[in-house]
């Protein structure tokens, strides 16, 4: 067929085409009246039979689309019925474009950079947006109590697919026209900006469709050839879920749209049918199949009570701001919108925002300063005017305030504004993340919203700006080097590489300059290349005249080749000064010693018994393990790590999490701009304020993961083994390493995929470190730093 073909299926088998003058279609739901309603990228249209000959002879468009964007599966998508008779539409990034869509009232709303969702009435009248912020809703489903739930794809470098709880006034992180790299300052990916909203639960790869059963959803995952059950449960305002595979086929098995057949459905067993894509390729193949999928509900015991839960307090509030009920003051509204509970905190900025518009300056310049960083969140969300404030807010004095307000500027690309940016990059007290903020929003103003923090040219000019202060020229040097994304043959590693223009030569002109934080950043960039940077490392390692913590950092450089600088690290393993002195023990930690090497070590141990542990961890390795406390025992170890006498020293703690000999946390984890993204940002992990979590994941990392860090093991026809975090599945697989590295593989070259249930972090760190070295990490990984270090 010349289009694509809407089929009946009578109950012997027979198929009859229904319709087929739509192309490239995304969805389709059966309406009242006979109607049939149809997604293409760029319209809603509905169908129907007025003559019954079996074939539609009716059509009219309710929702049209305009955009300069063409690509198929990304603007209008998912499809479905709220109980109240409303048809809700998912809409995806579309490419970042510009877009109209336009209802069949002529109502009209607009916007760019951004998926969403929609509400309308069956004949397209009384359109409205509900929510922002996603990459591709494919699958969207209504509960009979009226809760959404979305089934979202196309996830770039920061995986999973998700199952997405959606509300009214929702923003879900994304800004398509930031790219897809798995760090932005301005993308949320599970609710990790102020104002966004996290995911339910990962769902599969590629997912297309959901549905509800009882208190769960069914998600088909056309990547990973299955099908899921997703029990959930309430937590606060939203839900959480465990995902239940129930069905796994081979990998020409892609299931797609999932529909409940209502008259083959009871109390005791339910029927669907679902679509099946057979073969990964796009061009219409004609392998495509249909199943029917019986669930008997007395032996299903894990579908659990098919009536739905009854509304908990959380989710009763959340209701009750986002209809606008009840009297609250200013005061509790802003409480509110500070919630810990994302769901409420969301319904109450829109609340915010309804009576933003009518504030005047000098009063929100009186409001405490986590009320003003709402109150910029409520502002940008009412459309208000931004001349009147954007100036003043960049102007505040508090961080969040600033960040905050860069944000509006790029997600609405405030382009007069430009100056302002550039004005705040000139600032000698800036905090790091307000740095990252503005880089972003630079570069958005400028064209270039996609390179996100990746302006080699403009990060070198500001590292080389002798009249920018010294700690903006180390924010742009913590930025400026970059690791290799995507594997080669030869790649063992994720190697740091210096940008061309940054030589050895300038890095030892800023490190001359003498201010402490620009110095600890050279050191820091020279110890992520340190076979370029070893002449510099160990010339400020044994450097007297420079601080302890400038030398240690030096000696923390120099442990990944500290074979190579054996004799000046054993002399500085006797300096009296603790820093320089454990710092020089631990480098050598991972080192082979001589027997005479070892005796002149010893040595240490009598004048400073305090250095005792990390002596005998070189010496004796095996000695860590000894008589401590099993790791699951999260009790015994926050007991021995609080009976140490001595203060806790966040900054040995940094240099352990960077550390490329012993902890190796950097390699997986991004912190204050350094580190990878293989695993979760670490940055704000502090914040949690729960310091017996987070020992017992560093104690036992299997305990508790995330779904979306279980990696997988990907064996090739050849024999040759990769692991890593899934990113993507389709007719390729790519995973992401442990060194941060991408692979990319063809699907015929892949003779097996195994998920391991298992943290890529490795079990046994503590049993790597000294009790006072775990007591420094942790203290570290607890201190809410602003990134200035």
């Amino acid at each position: 067929s010349e289009h694509d073909e809407v089929l009946v299926f009578d109950k012997d088998g027979t198929r009859s085409v229904f319709y087929n003058k739509t192309d490239l279609t995304m969805d389709l739901e059966l309406g009242a009246d006979g109607w049939v309603y149809l997604t293409e990228r760029d319209r809603i249209l509905r169908i129907k039979d007025s003559d019954g000959d079996g074939k539609a002879d009716v059509e009219e468009n309710i929702l049209v689309l305009e955009s300069e964007a063409d690509y198929p599966h990304n603007a209008l998508s998912g499809l479905a019925w709220a109980p109240n008779g409303d048809l809700v539409v998912g809409f995806g990034e579309n490419f970042a474009k510009g877009w109209t869509l336009t209802a069949n009232d002529g109502k009209t709303i607009t916007g760019l950079g951004r998926g969403g969702v929609f509400r309308c009435r069956p004949d397209g009248s009384e359109l409205r947006q509900i929510a922002e912020g996603l990459w591709n809703p494919f699958g969207m489903t209504v509960r009979k109590d009226g809760e959404i739930f979305a089934a979202e794809n196309d996830p770039g470098e920061h995986p999973p697919c998700k199952v997405l709880h959606i509300v009214e006034d929702g923003d879900y992180g994304y800004r398509r026209k930031y790219g897809g790299e798995a760090h932005h300052p301005f993308v949320a990916w599970d609710g990790e900006l102020r104002g966004t909203l996290p995911m339910v639960h990962p769902s599969g790869e590629a997912p297309c469709g959901l549905v509800p059963l009882g208190r769960g959803l069914l998600v088909p995952s056309w990547g990973d050839h299955r099908i899921d059950f997703f029990p959930l449960t309430p937590k606060g305002a939203s839900f959480t879920a465990k995902q239940v595979t129930l069905l796994h086929g081979s990998r020409y098995f892609r299931p797609v749209a999932i529909a409940l057949d209502k008259s083959q459905s009871n109390s005791e067993s339910m029927t669907w049918y679902l679509t099946d894509w057979v073969d990964g390729r796009y061009p219409v193949h004609g392998y495509g199949r249909l199943w029917k999928l019986e669930i008997n509900l007395k032996i299903a015991k894990w579908v659990g009570p098919l009536e739905l839960e009854k509304k908990n307090p959380a989710s009763n509030l959340a209701a009750k701001l986002r209809g606008g009920l009840g009297k609250y003051s200013q005061e509790r509204i802003f409480e509110l919108s500070r919630d810990e509970d994302p769901f409420i905190a969301s319904a109450a900025l829109a609340i915010l925002s309804q009576t933003a518009q009518g504030w005047k300056l000098d009063d929100v310049k009186k409001l405490p300063g986590e009320n003003r960083v709402r109150a910029v969140m409520a502002l940008k969300q009412s459309k208000s005017s931004p001349d009147t404030w954007v100036p003043a807010l960049l102007e505040d004095n508090n961080p969040d305030v600033q960040f905050e307000t860069l944000r509006w500027v790029a997600d609405d690309q405030l382009d007069a504004f430009l100056p302002n940016v550039e004005k705040i990059l000139r600032r000698s007290d800036l905090d790091y993340n307000v740095f990252e903020g503005a880089i972003a929003a630079r570069n958005t103003l400028l064209g270039k919203p996609e390179i996100g923090l990746r302006d080699p040219e403009m990060l070198l000019s500001k590292v080389l700006d002798k009249s920018s202060s010294p700690s903006i020229r180390s924010f742009a040097l913590r930025l400026l080097p970059t690791r290799s994304k995507n594997a080669s043959k030869t790649d063992t590693a994720s190697v740091v590489k210096f940008p061309k223009g940054l030589t050895l030569d300038i890095l030892a002109e800023l490190l001359a300059i003498g201010d402490p934080q620009l110095s600890l950043e050279v050191l820091r960039t020279l110890a992520g290349n340190p076979k370029a940077g070893q002449k510099i490392l160990a010339a400020t390692a044994a450097d007297e005249k420079q601080s302890p913590e400038l030398r240690a950092e030096a000696l923390a450089g120099l442990s990944k080749i500290a074979e190579k600088h054996t004799p000046l690290l054993i002399q500085l393993a006797s300096n009296k000064n603790r820093i320089i002195r454990e710092e020089s023990l631990r480098a050598l930690r991972a080192s082979t010693l001589n027997p005479e090497q070892k005796a002149q070590l010893k040595k240490i141990a009598e004048p400073y018994p305090e250095s005792a542990s990390l002596l005998e961890a070189l010496i004796d390795p095996a000695s860590l393990a000894a008589d401590r406390p099993a790791l699951t025992d999260t009790a015994s170890w926050l007991k021995r790590l609080d009976a140490i006498k001595t203060p806790a020293d966040p900054e040995a703690g940094r240099r352990i999490f960077n550390h490329t000999q012993l902890a190796l946390c950097a390699n997986c984890h991004r912190h204050s701009g350094r580190g990878n993204v293989v695993g979760p940002d670490l940055s704000k992990i502090g914040e949690l304020g729960d310091r017996t979590w987070l020992l017992e994941a560093i104690l036992n990392p299997n305990q508790d993961i995330a779904p979306q860090y279980l990696p997988r093991m990907i064996t090739l026809n050849d024999g040759s083994v990769y692991t890593g975090i899934r990113l993507r599945s389709y007719i390729n697989e790519q995973i992401r390493d442990a060194q941060g590295l991408n692979h990319t593989f063809n699907r015929d070259d892949v003779k097996s995929i195994q998920d391991l249930p298992m943290s890529f972090m490795p079990m046994g760190l503590p049993m790597s470190l000294t009790d006072r070295e775990l007591r420094d990490l942790l203290a570290f990984l607890e201190s809410s730093s602003s990134g200035k270090k």
